[in-house]
């Protein structure tokens, strides 16, 4: 959002400097502010709508604490339960399943707007992964509270079918957990997977990945060298006295440096601004 904003900034600069309001490029700049604003208006308002359904879901989790507190401790106590403590236990173990149904359905909603939403945040993915797994532990907690009550014969007939139902959940919970941890490490790995190769002038423009003196589009991609992370890749010996690196890459996040033969190695200081331009590292080298 705060890129969106400086972009914004950016146009006003330009819009200032044109000749006239009338003018082409007055007219294209107004185009791409208007643009850009709208989407920073969409951003806030996504992020608006889910920070409100995080801390709905919070909230619940942080009202049903007591109620909780209350049925362990019935759970494991001795002895008959009085008519009093009965009917709290009903109305603390209706509050909990029906709160954590809430929870349930209002994560559902949250993963949802976040898919659908241009925000890509880690940390918010995390905070969504962690309540899905809270849920799951305290829906478990409760059958678990359920079936100790049950022991102590004192179950209570109006709550069994509805927690019976958040027992079968727990089990779904859990499928889909696993299922989008392994939709997520999936991802991360095709994002820090990244490729190399290094060849002379003739054998790069052989495979197209060299055109003339710029990077071919339609190349040979079985002639790269295909690393899982990314981060894992610290140099890149490449075997001869000279190289220079065809692909783009900030200046500050690797060097070229020379190994005790006199070989190049491209020495690479910071893996995640290193690829943050390609996923492709081109070498182009001399002999």
């Amino acid at each position: 959002m705060r890129r969106l904003e400086f972009f914004c900034l950016i146009l006003v600069v330009l819009l200032a400097s044109c000749g006239g309001k009338n003018s082409p490029e007055y007219k294209l700049l107004q185009a791409q502010k208007d643009s850009l604003e709208l989407a920073n208006v969409k951003i806030s308002s996504d992020m608006d709508d889910i920070l409100s359904l995080l801390n709905e879901v919070e909230d619940n989790f942080n009202n049903i604490k007591s109620a909780e507190n209350y049925l362990s401790v019935q759970a494991t106590t001795q002895g008959d339960l009085l008519p009093t403590t009965r009917e709290r236990i009903q109305s603390d173990m209706q509050l909990v399943t029906e709160t954590l149904k809430k929870n349930k359905e209002r994560i559902a909603e949250l993963e949802k707007k976040l898919k659908n939403s241009s925000i890509k945040s880690v940390q918010l993915q995390n905070t969504l992964d962690n309540l899905r797994t809270e849920l799951s532990e305290k829906t478990m907690a409760l059958v678990n509270l359920q079936n100790e009550l049950v022991q102590r014969d004192q179950k209570i007939e109006e709550l069994t079918e509805s927690v019976t139902s958040l027992s079968s959940e727990v089990q779904n919970l859990r499928t889909e957990t696993y299922s989008q941890q392994e939709t997520i490490k999936q991802q991360a790995t095709a994002l820090n997977t990244v490729y190399y190769c290094f060849g002379t002038a003739k054998e790069l423009k052989n495979q197209k990945i060299l055109v003339g003196d710029e990077l071919g589009t339609n190349f040979n991609r079985d002639y790269f060298i295909r690393i899982k992370d990314a981060r894992t890749l610290s140099e890149v010996p490449v075997y001869a006295k000279k190289a220079k690196l065809i692909t783009k890459h900030p200046e500050n996040s690797y060097e070229l440096v020379k190994d005790e033969s006199g070989n190049v190695i491209c020495k690479i200081i910071d893996p995640a601004n290193f690829w943050s331009l390609s996923k492709y590292l081109v070498i182009q080298v001399y002999v």
